[in-house]
């Protein structure tokens, strides 16, 4: 690969890697994008509408198959016989946590990435999210506001088609939608409950499509999205911006390539990446005129760090010190489960149509007032039940033989179970650095966790509960139970932080475009960017700010500040 220079390297192709070159290669430019495992491909990779038992092993996949792996653990949800395929998801780079730091760090490393498997939940940050310290006086602003980020959001919407419902809510403006997703009488049981409260239930903007779109086809609604689409309905990579890309002939895309560093010239510019064969174990180098990393938000941070020099000794683009700090995540677990009593009796019916997005509880704390309540900003909350394909109550009744199958039967149509999306504050406590003891199979420095929950997520965990609690006797059910304990830290996907955009150099790693503040042809197209999380899923977001500073970057290039190959 020496002997070439690309335009543009691209390192990750998932939802921010693989917008960004997409866009690069049908601007014409030449794109290199390299990506840390296999080539996904859904006829192979993907459940095919097969059931738990058409499967060799019930859907759980071969027990042996960690056997000499890194990390033994199959990943909540996204993982199982239904998409481990070709060993998509990453079990052999390790990495570390430190003391009292219980960091699961879900990744997977086939071309798309976790935009294979996300939950698909859709919906816009507000100025409430970017002006947030203005209101509560916590932290700093983001460079952005609404107003600047909202035709991005349109264009991210009408490219991935996103269903809803326009709902006039502050904590989440409103889009350009498809049909939103039918309910289910479930969903009308929650929504009445909360009207007692006060409290909203409404249809969640969900990146599926109701209706064809660009191309790609109508959901038919199999019910098991989080395991990879079989006919591209939802945006992913795989279906949308890859082939896209490739159609322009202007794509290299090289798989298996994990890349260690980013290389810099004499002047402590970027011009490539070096990365390591999985296969053979040989490292190459690859050039470019500039550098995007989209390789997900912590293993962004985790390249830079590596990628010291004389001019970057503690990483490139760190003159901050501020790489790898402030890491946030979304606290999740699950507040209340329990069952309405009305739909006792009703004969099953496979009414779980999209498996996770259906419906959500919007943001409704501190909307009036930024400190309503014990803690600041607020939380959203996502609801489910009714007939999945499998019983996911069968671990919250107790019971043994036949009355607990009778049991397991009885309930089935009225069970329902919640998680809290709880955003994290910054903190400089929280961040990710390279373990100064170990490196991986590949002989690349490990990334090391630090990270705990803080009092103000922690004060919304308790809050649900409660909530959950009155939810369930305004809908004249009965509350089974709840976590005791929040999920594991990383559960939630939705890391973001590490390398955050800002207005002062010596405070951020980015401008407000993505562009690294000290390396003027380095980018960055992942969540890592964002200051700080809102109540609000990472990945359309992502999506739009990649469009905006790929558009950023067009533009430097035709203005000579970036020079083509």
């Amino acid at each position: 690969m020496t002997a070439k220079v690309f335009d543009v390297i691209v390192v990750g192709t998932g939802a921010g890697g693989g917008t960004a070159m997409k866009l690069l290669c049908e601007a014409g430019l030449t794109v290199c994008a390299l990506n840390s495992g296999p080539r996904t491909d859904p006829s192979n990779d993907y459940r095919l509408h097969r059931q738990p038992y058409d499967l060799k092993y019930r859907g759980f996949g071969n027990p042996l198959r960690f056997e000499g792996k890194a990390h033994q653990e199959p990943y909540s949800v996204e993982e199982s016989e239904y998409s481990e395929g070709r060993d998509l998801f990453e079990h052999d780079i390790a990495y570390s946590n430190s003391p009292g730091t219980d960091w699961y760090w879900k990744r997977c490393k086939a071309t798309g990435g976790k935009a294979n498997f996300w939950g698909r939940s859709s919906a816009r940050f507000g100025d409430i999210d970017f002006k947030a310290a203005d209101l509560d006086g916590f932290g700093e602003n983001w460079p952005v506001d609404y107003a600047e980020i909202a035709p991005w959001f349109t264009k991210a919407e009408r490219y991935m088609g996103v269903a809803s419902t326009i709902q006039n809510r502050p904590s989440n403006p409103d889009g350009e939608y498809l049909p939103p997703m039918s309910w289910r009488c479930i969903d009308y049981i929650i929504q009445e409950g909360a009207k007692k409260m006060g409290v909203p239930y409404l249809p969640d903007r969900c990146a599926q499509l109701t209706k064809s779109h660009n191309g790609h086809p109508a959901c038919h609604y199999c019910g098991n999205c989080s395991r990879g689409c079989d006919v591209g309905s939802f945006f992913s990579p795989t279906w949308f911006t890859i082939p896209e890309a490739e159609a322009t002939k202007n794509l290299t895309l090289l798989t298996n390539a994990i890349v260690r560093s980013v290389m810099v010239d004499e002047n402590g510019r970027a011009k490539g990446v070096a990365y390591v064969d999985r296969e053979s174990k040989r490292e190459i180098e690859v050039y470019a005129k500039v550098v995007v990393l989209a390789a997900s938000c912590v293993e962004t941070a985790h390249i830079m760090l590596n990628s010291k020099s004389l001019h970057w000794p503690t990483g490139i683009a760190n003159s901050s010190g501020e790489l790898g700090r402030n890491l946030c995540d979304h606290l999740y677990g699950c507040p209340g489960y329990g069952y309405v009593p009305q739909l006792l009796g009703q004969p099953p019916f496979p009414d779980n149509i999209a498996d996770s997005t259906v419906a959500w509880m919007p943001r409704w704390q501190n909307l009036k007032n930024p400190r309503e309540e014990k803690f600041i900003r607020g939380y959203s909350v996502y609801l489910g039940g009714g007939c999945g394909e499998f019983p996911g109550h069968y671990n919250q009744i107790e019971g043994f033989g036949s009355e607990f199958k009778r049991n397991i039967k009885r309930y089935y149509p009225a069970v329902i179970s919640s998680y809290i999306q709880a955003p994290c504050l910054p903190n400089p406590t929280n961040f990710v650095d390279i373990d100064p003891d170990k490196s991986d199979l590949f002989g690349i420095p490990q990334l090391r966790f630090n990270y705990r929950w803080g009092q103000n997520e922690l004060l919304m965990w308790e809050h649900n509960k409660q909530v959950l609690n009155d939810l369930f006797k305004a809908m004249g059910g009965e509350m089974w139970g709840a976590d005791v304990e929040p999920n594991r830290m990383g559960t939630s996907l939705h890391e973001v932080g590490v390398c955050r955009m800002g207005k002062d150099p010596k405070t951020s790693v980015t401008n407000k475009w993505a562009q690294t503040h000290d390396v003027q042809n380095l980018y960055i197209c992942d969540a890592s960017i964002f200051p700080y999380q809102t109540d609000k899923t990472t990945t359309m977001p992502l999506v739009a700010f990649a469009m905006r500073t790929c558009d950023t970057m067009l533009g430097n290039f035709k203005k000579g500040v970036h020079r083509r190959a």
